[in-house]
């Protein structure tokens, strides 16, 4: 709702601006309704003229299209409340901006208020980060503590006024940020690759490691199944002699017993030499 008071307002002092002669002062009238409340008949609370001297170079450093008598008109109607104040002046018509435009500044072709004005940046709390792609050194960042010092010692020594050293030393802590974070990324990935190569090669080894312990445990099992199987056939083999044993002995008892047969057979016959017909 405030801003579409402060939208209605600064409407109307842009009409003010493209129909009067003498745009830098309004009329009384005009000026009273200015002045007037929203509607409600009351007497608004007084205001500063002119607004806050950082708000307006914070906004002129955003806004450098706009002429400063409109953008402390703006705050002026806006209740000096920067973010309000950059959202109107980030939907600013086209004719409005070529209309109370800064003496001496042309805006590039086909390029109007809102295109100049990046749309990241506008932080709430009245606070802005300046655009970083003016900073002359961007494209060649430093590498060093050292010489970020020596840019931002640079940048403060060039700067005119308090305002500017504070744009200044935003865009350079904004470049370092930025910097630093690519750098961190960067090494962060680096390191990442280096890590999960290295985590690949042990893998691989396992994987080798792995199948020569797999053909080994094969071998092994092959060879303990021959052995199992050469143990059995020697306990069959062994088996074996023993009954063979026992029948050879067997045999030998009976091969005895023949032979005292035979000889008491030959020693019971009546015709020495002579055997028994039964005898062979």
């Amino acid at each position: 709702m405030s801003a579409a008071v402060c939208g209605k307002r600064a409407a109307s002092f842009f009409e003010e601006q493209q129909h009067s002669p003498h745009a830098g002062t309004p009329p009384p009238s005009k000026r009273a309704r200015f002045r007037a409340g929203g509607g409600s008949g009351s007497p608004s609370p007084p205001r500063a003229r002119g607004g806050d001297p950082g708000l307006v170079a914070a906004i002129r450093v955003r806004f450098p299209s706009v002429s400063l008598e409109f953008i402390e008109k703006a705050l002026e109607e806006c209740g000096n409340d920067f973010d309000l104040a950059t959202k109107y002046l980030l939907n600013l018509p086209a004719q409005s901006a070529k209309c109370d435009a800064a003496p001496g500044y042309q805006p590039p072709n086909g390029m109007t208020t809102e295109d100049q004005v990046p749309a990241e940046g506008i932080l709430v709390d009245n606070e802005v980060a300046a655009p970083v792609d003016s900073v002359p050194w961007a494209d060649n960042l430093p590498s060093s503590s050292i010489q970020w010092s020596e840019i931002l010692v640079n940048e403060m020594l060039s700067a005119s006024n308090t305002d500017d050293a504070k744009a200044r030393a935003s865009r350079v802590l904004e470049v370092f940020e930025r910097a630093m974070t690519s750098r961190i990324g960067a090494e962060a990935h680096q390191s990442f690759q280096k890590e999960n190569s290295i985590y690949k090669e042990q893998f691989e080894a396992a994987i080798r490691e792995s199948t020569i312990l797999k053909k080994a445990f094969a071998i092994q099992h092959e060879r303990q199944k021959e052995q199992d199987e050469r143990s059995q056939e020697l306990q069959q083999l062994k088996q074996l002699v023993v009954q063979y044993q026992e029948q050879v002995r067997s045999l030998e008892v009976n091969n005895y017993a023949l032979s005292m047969h035979l000889r008491q057979a030959q020693q019971g016959s009546s015709i020495p030499g002579h055997f028994h017909r039964d005898i062979f």
